[in-house]
């Protein structure tokens, strides 16, 4: 959707070496939590303007074609395609967006949150270090509303790989995401306008494998995710967990974050 500067410091444990065992433990766990929650947050961005022409969201380096109208003016064209060639840099990070999504509008006639979308798109964050994360996702975003709430139905495969400084692959994650993103604004939020403070949920199932090892996990959000939208990551607190079986036991990782752009990964077993 529309092109923001989303920079994520992740900071890969080093010393950890753990042999594969099938299942996900606790090393596994920390890189699986970082893409999930870049997963979150990724998502929360959609809310707001679907295409950037004439919204002042990093127009430049998106281009539409196709049909391109929008006479309901909610932003969300009639039948187009998104092309992506952003780049951008700050505080020693290069962040860049290629790809491509093919956005229909399902009330075309009407100004609401409902349209449908096919991504193929790749992103990579490079820091001052030479560390690197890119990402790989393709799949289908379905908007839709309810009274008040809003959601995202996102059934995307996506594969995320860390690097080193020396350009070795420390951990590949390869996910594939069939879950709901729910957004109740505080106020009254008009579809495709900016986002407004609200609260966020997300719920589905995650399959998620790092390397060799693999879950079948189940998302919920214990505690509500709080969306400001000032941050440019979107979330700054909150809980979602993603829950599967490890063998005979429930295993669980847990993102909390702690405020904007910061959240902590954490595993637990019974």
């Amino acid at each position: 959707m529309n092109v923001r500067v989303i920079l994520v410091v992740v900071m890969l444990g080093g010393g950890c070496v753990k042999k594969d065992t099938g299942t996900l433990g606790e090393a596994d766990a920390q890189n699986a939590g970082k893409a999930l929650a870049a997963g979150i947050e990724d998502g929360t961005t959609t809310f707001g303007p679907v295409s950037t022409q004439g919204a002042g969201l990093d127009a430049p380096c998106v281009t539409l074609s196709g049909d391109t109208s929008d006479p309901d003016q909610d932003s969300i064209p009639t039948a187009a395609t998104l092309t992506f060639n952003c780049t951008s840099m700050a505080f020693g990070y290069t962040g860049m967006v290629t790809g491509t999504e093919m956005v229909t509008d399902g009330q075309p006639n009407a100004s609401a949150w409902a349209f449908s979308a096919s991504a193929d798109l790749h992103s990579s964050l490079t820091g001052p270090g030479g560390a690197s994360i890119t990402n790989d996702r393709s799949g289908t975003i379905v908007g839709a509303q309810s009274s008040a709430m809003f959601t995202l139905d996102r059934t995307l495969d996506v594969t995320t790989e860390f690097k080193n400084a020396a350009g070795a692959t420390l951990a590949t994650v390869a996910e594939t995401n069939a879950w709901t993103i729910a957004y109740m604004p505080q106020v009254t939020w008009t579809p495709g306008g900016v986002a407004v403070t609200g609260s966020v949920t997300a719920t589905g199932s995650w399959d998620v494998s790092v390397n060799s090892n693999s879950a079948n996990a189940t998302l919920a959000t214990p505690t509500p995710l709080t969306l400001t939208p000032t941050c440019a990551t979107r979330i700054t607190a909150g809980v979602v967990t993603g829950t599967y079986k490890d063998g005979v036991k429930d295993s669980t990782i847990t993102v909390t974050w702690t405020g904007c752009g910061s959240s902590v990964v954490t595993y637990v077993t019974r």
